[in-house]
């Protein structure tokens, strides 16, 4: 296995474990079953899948949270539009204080990494 695979295997192992993953594509990969008079051990097997199950359960939900918090964020930018728009035609500030520029530089900011956000998660059919 060379050096580059190796550093991106420990990456990958590194934040399985912060998110409470037990198991990566080369564990999985590299599994062997031992043998009996017939076949596979069934228990065995079985054991191992319910492993699998669990981890992709986990997936599922740190996928589903991220878009969930994405698409408050979405909301919430939608939201700040608005107001930048109603405070630069309106000669008065609706929130005192705060310089309608300034506000507008702090949307675009968002907007920024809402677009960065998006670049890391992976693009499939019902998300994006």
């Amino acid at each position: 296995m060379d050096e580059h695979m190796k550093r991106r295997l420990d990456k990958q192992r590194k934040l399985f474990s912060q998110l409470g993953i037990n198991l990566d594509a080369l564990t999985i990969h590299e599994k062997e079953f031992s043998m009996k008079l017939r076949g596979y051990d069934a228990e065995e097997v079985d054991t191992f899948l319910d492993s699998v199950i669990k981890d992709y359960e986990r997936f599922y939900a740190t996928i589903a949270d991220l878009m969930d918090k994405w698409q408050e964020q979405q909301e919430e930018l939608r939201d700040m539009k608005a107001e930048v728009k109603q405070a630069a035609a309106a000669p008065v500030t609706l929130m005192k204080g705060i310089d309608p520029k300034d506000l507008e530089e702090i949307v675009l900011r968002l907007e920024t990494n809402v677009r960065q956000l998006k670049d890391r998660i992976p693009r499939s059919e019902g998300y994006l």
